[in-house]
């Protein structure tokens, strides 16, 4: 059976080109009736947001190995901030945080708090060696700033409304399953948090972020619309708007139970600043409804080298740990030591970095949007030589990775008025709150893969 990519790029090609140029108009036209845009840099006017018009189609044959993977990094996430505060093996090298969130962190000695985490590892897709299946390549994990969940829902939608009815037959739609809602994710996540916390009813949650122009187009108003017309009352602003009366805490005149920030610890400042609204922060995290919870700041890629190590095995299974060694790539927090390579021979780690560039790339530990990523084989000597000399200088700043690219898809996207065909790069993200999966994808003809940078949102589907 021909995949539905397939299907809908080969009718793309076919439409006469009238109704191709309708088809791009109405997309975008669906995109701005409901805000779905984007900002190509910080203060630029927004326009409607480059999207793919093929459907990314994920197998429900793989939505186990989704869910396991993504489980697995989540159980070990949610414990960073005690491996942190306890400085285990090392712990503090491989993954670490700004004075300001340590304050906060090192103020706070709750336990593990693993229903305030949602996180949203990055995945490849790559041949398992088995005849044909594929299995996941956790590339990293976020867990602040979590972007995509309004964009992905209003995205799905269009798709079905004014794409899908041009390029597919009846039967061929009944084939596509409804993709995860992502706005219904965060719903159930937060209301179970919520719960938990014994919040009463009803529910005050505020989403927080700072003022000013972002990278992207902020989605905290359309989160709060959809809190809003599930019947909880919601609200946007920003710290500073935050102010305690009598030991509650407000945004404006919403009584806050719980509160959703979209921004680091490290933008708040410490812990005992005189900012505007902190007291009423500081209440808040005290009381533990603060989410994501601590273990949100831990979206380092040094993270994965501390995944693998030996001193995890008392939270996986023997089996679970080879699932990970499957899906996880060799990756290393760039400094000056000895450590295992990818055989488990020890290596000179500078050493080694500078003997397999071709293999190899190195990104750095903290941070999203594909910035400042040097892969080796397109790299050239110099280039890889002066980011392996900035990494020594920037203690912790930086890793090595082992390069893992996976598989392409056969993709259009829609970007400017302009469609792009041909196979393109993916990262799947894979939303995940205890008990919940979501997916959210992005795609580019560019191995670096990120909207920024010439991408475009891929709505996921669910297949056969």
């Amino acid at each position: 059976m021909i995949p539905l990519e397939e299907v809908a790029r080969a009718r793309l090609a076919r439409l006469p080109a009238r109704a191709r140029g309708a088809l791009y108009r109405a997309v975008e036209a669906a995109e701005t009736a409901v805000a779905l845009f984007h900002r190509h840099r910080a203060g630029a006017f927004p326009v409607p947001h480059p999207i793919a018009l093929t459907p990314f189609v994920v197998s429900r044959r793989r939505l186990p190995a989704l869910e396991r993977l993504a489980e697995l990094v989540h159980r070990y996430q949610a414990r960073a901030p005690a491996r942190y505060r306890e400085d285990v093996a090392d712990f503090r090298a491989l993954c670490p945080l700004g004075a300001p969130t340590e304050q906060w962190l090192l103020d706070d000695d709750g336990p593990p708090a693993p229903w305030a985490l949602m996180i949203r590892p990055d995945v490849g897709l790559e041949a398992a060696g088995d005849g044909g299946s594929l299995r996941p390549v956790l590339f990293e994990t976020n867990a602040t700033a979590l972007a995509g969940l309004y964009n992905h829902t209003a995205g799905a939608a269009i798709l079905a409304r004014e794409v899908f009815p041009r390029l597919f037959t009846p039967a061929e739609r009944r084939r596509l399953g409804a993709p995860p809602d992502l706005l219904a994710l965060t719903f159930r996540w937060l209301v179970r948090v919520a719960r938990r916390l014994g919040r009463p009813r009803p529910l005050g949650v505020a989403f927080i972020e700072e003022a000013g122009p972002v990278e992207g187009y902020s989605e905290l108003p359309r989160l709060v619309r959809a809190f809003v017309d599930r019947g909880v009352r919601a609200a946007h602003g920003t710290p500073e708007e935050l102010r305690l009366v009598r030991g509650r805490v407000y945004l404006r005149d919403l009584r806050v139970d719980l509160l959703y920030r979209d921004l680091a610890y490290d933008a708040l400042g410490p812990p005992g600043g005189r900012r505007p609204g902190l007291a009423a922060f500081r209440t808040l995290v005290q009381g533990g409804a603060v989410v994501p919870g601590f273990a949100g700041e831990f979206g380092h890629k040094g993270l994965l080298e501390g995944l693998m190590r030996p001193e995890t095995r008392g939270l996986f299974t023997p089996a679970e740990r080879r699932f990970l060694a499957g899906c996880v790539p060799w990756t290393r927090v760039l400094s000056a030591r000895f450590t295992e390579g990818p055989d488990a021979r020890r290596i000179d780690l500078p050493h080694y970095t500078r003997q397999h560039a071709a293999r190899l790339l190195i990104k750095p530990n903290v941070g999203s949007s594909g910035e400042a990523i040097l892969l080796g084989r397109e790299a050239s000597a110099a280039q890889w030589e002066a980011r392996i000399a900035r990494a020594l200088r920037e203690p912790g700043a930086w890793v090595v990775q082992e390069r893992r690219p996976g598989t392409r898809r056969m993709m259009v996207y829609l970007r400017n008025g302009v469609a792009h065909a041909g196979p393109c790069h993916f990262s799947l993200g894979l939303f995940y709150a205890p008990w919940d999966l979501g997916l959210h994808c992005r795609v580019s003809q560019a191995p670096i893969v990120n909207v920024a940078r010439g991408g475009a949102l891929a709505c996921a589907f669910l297949g056969p």
